[in-house]
């Protein structure tokens, strides 16, 4: 990259973006998810690590967010490589532990590239040579929800993107319930973007029948903002993207996909 470095992205109050690739912000690796910083003030936790190519620099953005505070956790929304494979290199840069659902916690531990897909998708040009994530140990989510200072995380798990996804859904019990300040929040992974679209993958843990179940599983929550894995966040009337994913789902028909 030329230039500087772009600054990470408040997005409400207790969110902030400090990793983001080339279907994103830019902030980060080209190859990056998204990557979100949840300040519940006592405590922070990240979701999704970027694929580990630009760890340094998440971790310098997670630092100028937080000055002395630490990250206690970085909670993985699923395998893959572009939201994984960062994950030994942040949990080391800031001290912090990798937790994910029990499917990509065994994946993610054990480094494994064939579950992962990553495999396949260097060969095919997807992920340069270079990125091969350290396995890293990883505790397992099985908790329906998470304390995260002021904060709630609701623990969602969310098949059909990827085998062991999950979302996460926030409740921040300091914002006003007439606000969309973050208040209903889902961090939605691959599940779903913004517009109601999906990443559907030609890849052995693709099912679109837990797909479709997850969808409406997210939709029934009816958050005010979607932070997805890529792609633009929603913050406000969100729930109104996944009414639009289910409509597809009413009709018989699969969700237009996030790429053209």
């Amino acid at each position: 990259m030329t230039g500087p470095w772009p600054d990470p992205v408040r997005l409400t109050p207790r969110v902030t973006l400090v990793g983001s690739g080339t279907l994103g912000f830019g902030l980060t690796d080209p190859h990056d998810s998204h990557v979100y910083l949840v300040d519940g003030g006592t405590d922070a936790v990240l979701v999704d690590a970027g694929c580990g190519l630009a760890a340094d620099r998440i971790a310098a953005n997670v630092r100028s967010c937080l000055g002395a505070r630490q990250v206690s956790r970085i909670l993985l929304t699923h395998a893959h490589a572009d939201h994984a494979g960062g994950a030994a290199d942040l949990a080391r840069l800031l001290g912090a532990t990798v937790m994910a659902l029990p499917p990509a916690a065994a994946i993610v531990a054990a480094g494994d590239e064939d579950a992962s897909g990553l495999r396949i998708a260097r060969r095919a040009g997807v992920y340069p040579p270079e990125l091969r994530p350290a396995p890293v140990p990883v505790c397992p989510l099985e908790a329906d929800e998470l304390a995260v200072g002021a904060l709630t995380l609701g623990i969602h798990p969310t098949p059909g993107h990827a085998a062991g996804h999950c979302c996460f859904s926030l409740a921040d019990a300091d914002a006003d319930a007439d606000a969309d300040a973050g208040s209903r929040a889902l961090f939605s992974g691959d599940l779903v973007f913004a517009r109601g679209r999906v990443a559907v993958l030609a890849t052995p843990d693709t099912d679109l029948r837990a797909l479709g179940q997850s969808l409406r599983t997210v939709a029934a929550l009816r958050p005010d903002v979607l932070l997805p894995g890529h792609g633009a966040p929603v913050l406000r009337e969100a729930h109104t993207h996944l009414r639009t994913a289910v409509e597809h789902l009413d009709r018989g028909a699969l969700p237009p996909g996030l790429l053209p």
